[in-house]
């Protein structure tokens, strides 16, 4: 029967226990309130099914406690890590889950919400180089202690960390689903982040006995994306090669092409990455991390040791820059914020460019007539198209003019002094020639005034046609 608040639970002296509210179910545990100890918590697991191995699990993570004890900021107890700090048993003395300390998740954030500078701005997240370098090395001091007692995360990723908004401290839950180091027998941790999966483990997974070189890949990739805004260090340009498009499959190939020297000439850095702005001996690490030997990794150790030398304010490796007050960079360095800002608005301002040029030619297109936009279809005919015409002289005003009054006299007497002549024949009478004459001109003249003022002085003279 799953356990609900109210129902009694026992510690290992056999105090009795009741249950509060739930807080969460997953798919391995509940975790309620404990009336009798409002710090702690218990997680029961679902089951009694591998309910010795969890006991045995949660009873080697009692002996091998890492050293990360709870800290004070203002007066504000804070949480790291929910270790389990005791057994938990049913009436007859079953094993039904453990206790924790409580770790007030409300004021804590995913690592996930401050790598995209646009979230974390939205939610009063830090943005700033200074505050991710923090978070970065207390992350390092956190596998640290974790590594030291031999215990390891392997699905290391930043939705599976918290930390603290204040403070900054790191904030680990569910560390009962880590590989564990018992007496003589290791408790495996069989889930896994392929985009945060190291190239030797892709295809087979993570075996017993190789747990810390994926963390120490993990870390390196979690470090790379809070000191370089967000970016994955496989993300990249392809350089005229066919490269997996998925971040598993370029792990796996080992393309990452943020190398110092020649490194990977099959991909290209992003363009708004600032590895270049980032010290010597910080891109020396990054490169041993994410170099094609296993081995070359650097431990957590030596990661907290360098991240802690910048992150603390007094040794003066981080400033804040001059152009941008919210901005911080490497001393020495260029600031990475300031070109990756100038490079966003460049991009924005082209693309802006871009949109306003293709609304006006599609609205010059409308105007044009359908068969002018027909697509051209070979080069032969976009040659022809593209070719003028010759240029035609336009008839100037004054030819217009005598045409249009010379032209309908002329007309009208020739085609009445035709119907006379002709009328003459017929009728063998001879008006004579002055009369014959006269009578063509005043029927012309009737016949050009007509045509003359009611069609071609208008037509010829107002016409714009050649």
């Amino acid at each position: 029967m799953a356990a609900q608040a109210g129902d009694l639970i026992y510690d290992e002296q056999r105090t009795p226990l009741t249950l509060g509210r739930l807080l969460k179910s997953g798919g391995a545990g509940s975790v309620f309130l404990i009336k009798e100890r409002p710090l702690e918590v218990a997680k029961l697991y679902h089951s009694n099914k591998g309910g010795q191995v969890y006991e045995r699990k949660v009873r080697a993570m009692l002996e091998l406690r890492p050293d990360l004890p709870d800290v004070e900021d203002k007066g504000v107890r804070q949480v790291q890590i929910a270790w389990p700090t005791g057994l938990l048993r049913d009436k007859a003395g079953g094993f039904l889950g453990f206790t924790m300390p409580v770790l007030d998740v409300a004021a804590t954030s995913d690592l996930e919400h401050v790598l995209q500078e646009r979230q974390a701005r939205e939610e009063g997240l830090p943005t700033a180089l200074g505050p991710k370098m923090t978070l970065a090395a207390n992350l390092a001091v956190m596998l640290a202690a974790l590594h030291e007692r031999q215990h390891y995360v392997v699905d290391l990723k930043p939705l599976n960390v918290r930390f603290y908004r204040k403070s900054l401290f790191i904030a680990m839950l569910d560390c009962d689903g880590f590989s564990i180091q018992g007496k003589g027998e290791r408790f495996l941790s069989e889930q896994v982040t392929t985009d945060y999966l190291a190239a030797e483990f892709q295809q087979r997974g993570v075996v017993a006995g190789e747990e810390e070189a994926q963390d120490r890949f993990a870390l390196a990739v979690m470090v790379f994306q809070l000191l370089n805004s967000g970016l994955h260090p496989y993300s990249g340009r392809p350089n005229g090669a066919t490269l997996p498009s998925d971040l598993p499959g370029r792990i796996a190939a080992h393309l990452y092409p943020y190398a110092q020297g020649k490194g990977e000439t099959r991909i290209l850095p992003s363009p708004v990455s600032g590895h270049a702005a980032f010290p010597a001996e910080l891109r020396d690490m990054f490169d041993r991390a994410f170099a094609s030997q296993a081995r070359r990794r650097p431990a957590a150790a030596e990661w907290s040791s360098l991240l802690l030398r910048y992150a603390r304010r007094s040794n003066g490796l981080l400033v804040k820059c001059a152009k941008d007050g919210a901005h911080q960079h490497f001393s020495g360095l260029p600031c990475a914020g300031c070109a990756r800002a100038e490079l966003l608005a460049s991009s924005a301002r082209a693309a802006q460019s871009r949109a306003r040029q293709t609304t006006a030619t599609g609205t010059k297109a409308a105007r044009v007539p359908r068969r002018t936009r027909a697509a051209t279809p070979n080069v032969a005919a976009a040659l022809t198209a593209a070719t003028p015409a010759p240029a035609t002289q336009p008839i100037g005003l004054g030819m217009r003019v005598f045409f249009a009054v010379v032209g309908p006299v002329l007309l009208g007497w020739a085609t009445t002094w035709g119907m006379a002549a002709y009328r003459d024949y017929l009728s063998d009478k001879d008006p004579g020639w002055w009369l014959r004459l006269g009578l063509g001109f005043q029927s012309g003249l009737l016949l050009a005034a007509v045509l003359l003022f009611i069609v071609c002085v208008p037509v010829l003279i107002l016409s714009k046609r050649p």
